[in-house]
């Protein structure tokens, strides 16, 4: 139906019923649903507001008297009453008992002559609702051209929510699946989002099924997700009063268009990702001559300045690896990444508090990260990502930086794996052989006492142990050993150990594009 309706002022004016406004002028304006006949003494259970209510009022006084009868109406919703007068009815004239209350109550109180029956003003009421739907059906498929038009013309999304602003009447702002704005209709309706960030946050936390609605200060708000299976963005829109039918109608088919417009980006940035993702793989492979590799890096927007690589292994809370691309790229435009079941590498640019931005974008998981270099040394950069994240993450979550770890342990990792293990092993053999979980025991005893610092007090606290239980550990370790955990042979211990993590570390599985 029309956005502006059908009004009381409408039907008062209507030719041919010679219907009285007698009160209540002030609430002309409301908008008519339908119309019924009621001689309840409270029909209120049978109203859903909106309605003309047209009553002889022979039964007012069972309810209260006319004041009570008409509050009771008006708090329904009632657009209007509509008494039938006649030489054989309760009123001849409509009664200042009635008139004064629908005065106070603002609700429009009209006389209906003895010569109109209520049926004609039934009538006139559902002729003229048939008559402005049919012009709403009109107007839809109007809008709905001019809609299907700016989504096939340059422009997309913007385009579409151009003509959705025009059409319905609305501000419109359109956002990317993480809240932040592509589109804005005018283009100050983007600051509206701050004080809507929970409800646009609850939508985006739903997915693809949810929408939402917000109405208060006189706004009407509506959510709606877009995108096909996955949520792509959120079509935002509102209006200063209730949204009607046809802008709803016209809403609906914005959210189709828009949707197709943005899988259709989507399908688009995939293949870049893609491609991307493949460059990547033969870079951290090797594959290219050190001049090659400057131009492929230069080709990905990586060119001109050093780069450091990142290995994510697991990202638990994101589906596949299209996913995984996706959101990474979301959140580091400026990177190239690959990825696969087993998690995410990524090559990015120096930059100033990279962990720091790492680590605010991937909250909860562990990711490691090589060292600064050229074209030359990405295979480098690589091997110590992959080294420090296997020194590091007994740690728990964190970003871990290659250049903050002690320099042996880094240069353990230049050295072939099977080299370290054997000098491992060498070591470590006779701890290795103990009855399973008792070597494993004194292994993170013997690391618990070195990281602090070879004090019993403090590594017994860490591992919960009595310090004579760790004494009695440690003095195992050195008969099984044969080295005295002091001095010089200390150091080959811990070398022993560090050889192990860095030999678990450089041998990670080859990067690939993923999907």
């Amino acid at each position: 139906m029309s956005d502006s309706g059908l009004t009381v002022d409408d039907i008062a004016a209507a030719a041919g019923l010679r219907l009285a406004v007698v009160a209540g002028r002030a609430g002309l304006g409301r908008r008519i649903r339908s119309a019924h006949v009621a001689e309840l003494p409270d029909p209120t259970p049978w109203l859903r507001g909106g309605e003309l209510l047209m009553t002889t009022g022979m039964r007012a006084g069972e309810a209260g008297g006319p004041a009570a009868f008409l509050r009771r109406l008006a708090g329904a919703g009632v657009a209007a009453v509509a008494l039938g007068l006649g030489s054989t009815l309760a009123y001849r004239r409509a009664p200042a008992e009635w008139a004064e209350p629908a005065e106070e109550l603002g609700l429009p109180l009209l006389e209906v002559p003895e010569e109109t029956p209520f049926i004609a003003v039934t009538d006139a009421v559902y002729r003229r609702l048939a008559e402005l739907r049919y012009g709403d059906v009109e107007h839809a498929l109007r809008a709905q051209r001019v809609l299907t038009g700016a989504a096939v013309r340059p422009g997309g999304v913007l385009a579409i929510a151009r003509g959705l602003a025009a059409e319905a009447g609305l501000w419109v702002v359109v956002t990317d699946r993480t809240g932040r704005p592509l589109a804005a209709v005018p283009q100050d309706a983007a600051g509206r989002l701050g004080a809507l960030e929970a409800d646009l946050a609850r939508v985006v936390r739903k997915g693809p099924h949810a929408s939402a609605r917000r109405t208060d200060g006189g706004d009407d708000v509506l959510f709606q997700p877009l995108g096909a299976g996955r949520l792509r963005g959120v079509l935002v829109c509102g209006a200063g009063a209730e949204l009607g039918a046809f802008q709803r109608m016209l809403i609906g088919s914005a959210v189709s268009l828009m949707s197709i417009e943005l899988e259709h980006r989507e399908a688009l940035a995939g293949a870049e990702r893609r491609r991307r993702a493949g460059l990547v793989c033969e870079l951290l492979a090797g594959r290219h001559a050190p001049d090659a590799a400057a131009g492929v890096l230069a080709s990905l927007g990586l060119g001109g300045g050093r780069v450091r690589v990142v290995v994510v292994p697991d990202l638990p809370d994101v589906p596949d690896a299209a996913a995984r691309l996706e959101s990474f790229a979301e959140a580091f435009p400026g990177a190239a990444a690959a990825a696969d079941a087993s998690g995410l590498v990524a090559i990015m640019p120096e930059e100033d508090a990279l962990a720091e931005r790492l680590a605010a974008e991937l909250p909860g998981l562990a990711a490691g990260m090589g060292g600064p270099v050229g074209p030359d040394g990405l295979e480098l950069s690589l091997r110590q990502a992959r080294q420090v994240l296997a020194l590091e993450r007994r740690s728990g979550p964190g970003v871990y930086d290659a250049l903050a770890r002690p320099n042996f342990q880094m240069l353990l990792g230049l050295g072939p794996p099977a080299v370290l293990r054997a000098y491992a092993d060498a070591i470590l053999g006779p701890i290795d052989r103990l009855p399973k979980g008792r070597g494993d025991e004194l292994i993170r005893t013997l690391w618990a006492w070195i990281e602090a610092d070879c004090s019993y007090e403090r590594a017994a606290d860490r591992l919960g142990i009595h310090r004579h239980t760790l004494r009695e550990r440690l003095q195992r370790v050195e008969r099984l050993t044969g080295k005295r955990l002091a001095a010089r042979e200390l150091g080959d211990v811990w070398m022993a150990l560090a050889a192990r993590e860095a030999a678990d570390g450089a041998a990670g599985p080859e990067p690939r594009p993923g999907a």
